[in-house]
């Protein structure tokens, strides 16, 4: 099983990151476990943890109406491991704008978000390379999510 650090070197968002840098990051970080079925996190929550997946699927899904006082919820997603889910809690409102369940048994890495801004706000260089791959992703998940939509 990997390490913290591990999972955080081989994840979309902090690859490109120095041992050093990993270092700070995995120390703001903890392991938790979802069984299949389980939300990590649901729609319009309070932001707190960014989550990285280090083992098993999570899907994402998205709270859309169907006509005015029906709502579905809609696969937007999977994110596999390495894959990032919840930048809420570090960009936006702080409110989780889809809901993140389990697929499968998922291990996961939550980053307190709040420690990681402040992380970024102390040191520019992870933060500006943390944010860049954060667009990055966020820029292909919104193609990915308008493909699903039009499907």
């Amino acid at each position: 099983m990997a390490s913290i650090k591990e999972v955080l070197a081989s994840s979309e968002l902090f690859n490109g990151l120095t041992d050093e840098e990993l270092e700070k990051v995995a120390a703001l970080s903890r392991e938790e476990t979802y069984a299949a079925g389980l939300s990590v996190f649901d729609e319009s929550t309070t932001a707190k943890e960014l989550y990285i997946v280090a083992e098993g699927k999570i899907s994402m899904e998205m709270r859309l109406p169907v006509y005015p006082g029906l709502e579905q919820d809609t696969l937007t997603e999977i994110i596999p491991p390495g894959g990032s889910c919840g930048w809420s809690a570090v960009v936006g409102s702080r409110v989780y704008i889809m809901t993140a369940r389990a697929v499968e048994p998922v291990r996961v890495i939550a980053i307190d978000g709040e420690r990681l801004l402040a992380l970024f706000n102390k040191n520019h260089e992870i933060g500006f390379k943390v944010m860049e791959c954060v667009v990055q992703v966020a820029s292909s998940r919104v193609r990915s999510i308008k493909r699903a939509l039009l499907a």
